[in-house]
């Protein structure tokens, strides 16, 4: 009898411990589910945090393309433009050339005739001396009676070819005149044809500027924009890992769930076996 009462005593000891070992680790086991569950519920926000922004950075990145496509676009307008300033420049430069060639050749021909004026000048002063001494010839042969008749009838005809004479050279004296006031304002109008083929020059070279600025500035657009489509594709990539590493800890937490049920269970059917052997004992 003693024998079964230590036994008896023995075993409800054992039984007291195992329960006593099993409510712990059972209530240890529902610590751990409840932090794997909230554990579980912190993954799944995340995840879903992290999907909208790997949807961020797949839009931010589409965003940045199209603009740097713009940027692109743009500049290649610009560099039309600047092209067509160039030629533009070009054809003034041209242009100017040749207005300063007329001007020169005008020049020239402004020289050549005043030397034609000055020729006239000294026709016409020939032909006055011409006419004084056919004058003087005809008073000598009026003089020289029957026997001067012959001459003083020369003496006219020579008065006639210098009054002629004369009157011819004043003629060519008044067009070429006419001609060197004539070349005088062409010569002004070359000018201001210069004058204004400089300042459209300038104003080309202007544009030229702006445009090589605003193609400057557009073509830092377009590299930024490139830079950023590059980091926000590296960044969705980046957080395209982020999400399978999260959906990994995700699985991981219900692989661990599962098991911490299952220990929870055994747990649960040793304080069973434990509250039995009490109950025996």
């Amino acid at each position: 009898y003693l024998i079964s009462g230590g036994i008896a005593k023995n075993v409800r000891d054992a039984s007291t411990a195992i329960a006593s070992s099993a409510s712990e680790i059972a209530a240890t086991v529902e610590q751990q589910e409840r932090t794997i569950v909230q554990q579980s519920a912190s993954v799944n926000e995340t995840t879903t945090t992290v999907e909208e922004l790997g949807a961020s950075s797949r839009q931010s990145a589409e965003q940045a393309d199209t603009s740097a496509a713009g940027a692109k676009q743009a500049l290649g307008v610009t560099e039309d433009g600047l092209r067509a300033v160039e030629q533009t420049t070009e054809g003034l430069n041209n242009l100017k050339d040749k207005v300063r060639a007329i001007a020169e050749q005008i020049m020239r021909l402004s020289e050549q005739t005043g030397q034609i004026s000055g020729v006239t000048a000294v026709v016409a002063d020939i032909a006055n001396q011409t006419n004084m001494l056919a004058l003087n010839a005809a008073v000598e042969a009026a003089r020289a009676g029957e026997q001067g008749k012959g001459f003083a009838v020369v003496a006219s005809e020579i008065r006639k070819l210098a009054d002629e004479s004369k009157k011819s050279a004043e003629r060519i004296y008044q067009l070429v005149s006419d001609v060197q006031a004539a070349m005088n304002s062409t010569v002004m109008v070359t000018d201001e044809g210069t004058k204004t083929a400089d300042a459209s020059i300038r104003l080309a070279q202007g544009t030229a500027d702006a445009f090589n600025t605003v193609s400057e500035a557009i073509n830092s657009v377009f590299l930024n924009n490139q830079q950023i489509a590059l980091g926000s594709k590296q960044q969705a990539v980046g957080v395209q890992q982020v999400v399978s590493a999260m959906n990994a800890i995700n699985l991981g937490s219900k692989e661990t769930a599962s098991g911490i049920s299952q220990v929870k269970v055994s747990a649960t059917n040793l304080n069973a076996v434990a509250k039995n052997l009490q109950a025996l004992a």
